[in-house]
């Protein structure tokens, strides 16, 4: 017999039973963790890849696979209209979640400390803010 589950991934898409896509939504999240600490380790301050070839790497790599059919599954992360409010608590905290990686990111391009702003650090990466990204 044929077993019932909660989700089911459709062209690359973990959907669910009610389409809150959260599960996907964890996918990418650790996807994206997994290829920026990736690239965590090839960049090193003696030897090692460049901060101009991590944005490449980031640009080309880490954000496409993170953020793969985002117009689809994380329409709720995006404010609608005029209104500054964005639908419910935990999307806030899902985009903080996933802006957390490109955070990392911009430090391994720039070197910076981790103590400097996230905005700071996206302005001298050259990188738009991961809000922006989203609506690309």
């Amino acid at each position: 017999t044929i077993q019932p589950s909660h989700s089911h991934k459709f062209l690359g898409i973990i959907i669910d039973e009610e389409l809150r896509f959260k599960e996907h939504g964890a996918h990418a999240l650790a996807k994206g963790t997994a290829y920026a600490m990736a690239c965590n380790r090839m960049v090193k301050p003696t030897k090692g890849v460049r901060g101009t070839l991590m944005k490449r790497l980031f640009e080309g790599v880490v954000l496409p696979k993170m953020l793969y059919t985002a117009d689809v599954w994380c329409s709720g992360l995006l404010p609608r209209g005029r209104s500054r409010r964005v639908n419910g608590r935990g999307t806030r905290g899902f985009a903080s979640q996933m802006a957390r990686v490109q955070r990392m990111a911009s430090l391994l391009i720039t070197g910076g400390m981790h103590s400097t702003a996230s905005d700071v650090l996206d302005a001298h990466a050259d990188l738009l803010p991961f809000q922006q990204n989203l609506r690309k």
